[in-house]
Protein backbone atom coordinates (compact mmCIF):
# COMPACT_ATOMS: atom_id res chain seq x y z
CA UNK A 1 0.00 0.00 0.00
CA UNK A 2 1.33 3.73 -0.83
CA UNK A 3 0.83 6.04 1.62
CA UNK A 4 -0.18 9.46 0.22
CA UNK A 5 1.51 12.53 1.46
CA UNK A 6 0.14 15.61 1.08
CA UNK A 7 1.69 17.92 -0.93
CA UNK A 8 2.50 21.44 0.02
CA UNK A 9 3.50 23.02 -3.02
CA UNK A 10 7.09 24.24 -2.08
CA UNK A 11 8.32 24.91 -6.21
CA UNK A 12 5.00 26.48 -6.80
CA UNK A 13 5.70 30.09 -4.60
CA UNK A 14 9.65 29.61 -5.26
CA UNK A 15 8.57 30.12 -8.83
CA UNK A 16 6.14 33.16 -8.95
CA UNK A 17 9.36 34.46 -6.62
CA UNK A 18 11.68 34.46 -9.35
CA UNK A 19 9.65 35.48 -11.99
CA UNK A 20 8.64 38.27 -10.47
CA UNK A 21 12.51 39.23 -9.22
CA UNK A 22 13.54 38.75 -12.99
CA UNK A 23 10.85 40.57 -14.24
CA UNK A 24 11.92 43.37 -11.54
CA UNK A 25 15.44 43.28 -12.85
CA UNK A 26 14.57 43.35 -16.64
CA UNK A 27 12.55 46.81 -15.55
CA UNK A 28 15.54 48.07 -14.40
CA UNK A 29 17.89 47.16 -17.12
CA UNK A 30 15.38 48.50 -19.89
CA UNK A 31 14.96 52.25 -17.63
CA UNK A 32 18.98 52.31 -17.23
CA UNK A 33 19.60 51.85 -20.92
CA UNK A 34 16.60 54.44 -21.90
CA UNK A 35 18.38 56.54 -19.66
CA UNK A 36 22.02 55.69 -21.45
CA UNK A 37 20.29 56.43 -24.41
CA UNK A 38 19.26 60.18 -23.73
CA UNK A 39 22.52 60.83 -21.55
CA UNK A 40 24.84 59.80 -24.91
CA UNK A 41 22.30 61.88 -27.21
CA UNK A 42 22.20 65.02 -24.91
CA UNK A 43 26.43 64.33 -24.57
CA UNK A 44 26.53 64.62 -28.77
CA UNK A 45 23.79 67.58 -28.52
CA UNK A 46 26.05 69.18 -25.66
CA UNK A 47 29.26 69.16 -28.07
CA UNK A 48 27.48 70.55 -31.50
CA UNK A 49 26.49 73.31 -29.24
CA UNK A 50 29.97 74.04 -28.03
CA UNK A 51 30.94 74.01 -31.55
CA UNK A 52 28.35 76.49 -32.91
CA UNK A 53 29.18 78.80 -30.04
CA UNK A 54 33.15 78.56 -30.76
CA UNK A 55 32.33 79.07 -34.92
CA UNK A 56 30.03 81.69 -33.46
CA UNK A 57 32.82 83.69 -31.68
CA UNK A 58 35.08 83.00 -34.42
CA UNK A 59 32.44 84.32 -37.08
CA UNK A 60 32.28 87.44 -34.89
CA UNK A 61 36.31 87.92 -34.60
CA UNK A 62 36.30 88.04 -38.55
CA UNK A 63 33.30 90.32 -38.71
CA UNK A 64 35.19 92.73 -36.36
CA UNK A 65 38.85 92.68 -37.35
CA UNK A 66 38.49 91.77 -41.28
CA UNK A 67 35.60 93.76 -42.82
CA UNK A 68 36.44 97.13 -41.37
CA UNK A 69 38.51 98.34 -44.34
CA UNK A 70 40.89 99.99 -43.94
CA UNK A 71 41.93 98.51 -40.53
CA UNK A 72 41.58 100.99 -37.97
CA UNK A 73 40.06 101.58 -34.26
CA UNK A 74 37.23 103.44 -35.20
CA UNK A 75 36.42 101.14 -37.72
CA UNK A 76 36.65 98.20 -35.69
CA UNK A 77 34.57 99.94 -32.94
CA UNK A 78 31.67 100.34 -34.88
CA UNK A 79 32.00 96.51 -35.92
CA UNK A 80 31.69 95.62 -32.72
CA UNK A 81 28.51 97.93 -32.25
CA UNK A 82 27.14 96.33 -35.46
CA UNK A 83 28.31 93.13 -33.97
CA UNK A 84 25.62 93.29 -31.06
CA UNK A 85 22.05 91.08 -31.55
CA UNK A 86 23.66 89.43 -34.88
CA UNK A 87 22.44 85.76 -35.52
CA UNK A 88 24.18 83.09 -37.12
CA UNK A 89 22.06 80.06 -38.51
CA UNK A 90 24.58 77.00 -39.60
CA UNK A 91 23.63 74.68 -42.71
CA UNK A 92 26.84 72.22 -42.57
CA UNK A 93 25.99 68.98 -41.59
CA UNK A 94 27.79 68.88 -37.84
CA UNK A 95 25.94 71.86 -36.64
CA UNK A 96 22.77 72.28 -38.94
CA UNK A 97 19.72 72.94 -36.79
CA UNK A 98 21.74 75.01 -34.33
CA UNK A 99 21.33 78.94 -33.53
CA UNK A 100 24.20 81.10 -32.46
CA UNK A 101 23.06 84.72 -31.15
CA UNK A 102 26.24 87.19 -30.94
CA UNK A 103 26.83 90.18 -28.40
CA UNK A 104 30.09 92.31 -28.57
CA UNK A 105 31.26 94.73 -25.69
CA UNK A 106 34.18 97.55 -26.10
CA UNK A 107 36.09 99.14 -23.52
CA UNK A 108 38.90 101.37 -23.29
CA UNK A 109 41.84 102.08 -21.40
CA UNK A 110 42.11 105.34 -19.16
CA UNK A 111 44.38 106.86 -21.69
CA UNK A 112 42.00 105.97 -24.30
CA UNK A 113 45.27 104.38 -26.70
CA UNK A 114 43.37 100.62 -26.74
CA UNK A 115 40.39 99.37 -27.43
CA UNK A 116 39.24 95.83 -25.54
CA UNK A 117 36.79 93.69 -27.20
CA UNK A 118 34.65 90.80 -26.14
CA UNK A 119 33.09 88.73 -28.00
CA UNK A 120 29.87 86.58 -26.59
CA UNK A 121 28.71 83.90 -28.71
CA UNK A 122 25.61 81.88 -26.96
CA UNK A 123 24.46 78.52 -29.14
CA UNK A 124 21.53 76.21 -28.54
CA UNK A 125 20.97 73.10 -30.32
CA UNK A 126 18.47 70.61 -30.78
CA UNK A 127 14.60 70.79 -29.13
CA UNK A 128 12.67 69.81 -26.56
CA UNK A 129 13.36 68.29 -24.43
CA UNK A 130 16.86 67.03 -25.79
CA UNK A 131 18.43 70.27 -26.20
CA UNK A 132 21.86 71.67 -25.08
CA UNK A 133 23.21 75.40 -24.76
CA UNK A 134 26.51 77.13 -24.45
CA UNK A 135 28.49 80.59 -24.61
CA UNK A 136 32.12 81.07 -25.59
CA UNK A 137 33.54 84.36 -24.87
CA UNK A 138 36.82 85.71 -26.85
CA UNK A 139 38.52 88.82 -25.77
CA UNK A 140 41.08 91.01 -28.12
CA UNK A 141 42.33 94.10 -28.14
CA UNK A 142 43.70 96.73 -30.75
CA UNK A 143 46.06 100.03 -30.64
Amino acid sequence: MFHRQRQRGFLMPLAIFIIVIMAGFAIAMARTTAQSNTSVIQTAISVQAFYAADSGAQWGLNRLFYQAVPLTRAGVDAACAGLAGASVAFSAPGLSGCETQLQCSLSNDPANTTSYYQVTSSAVCGTAPVMAERTVQVSSYMR
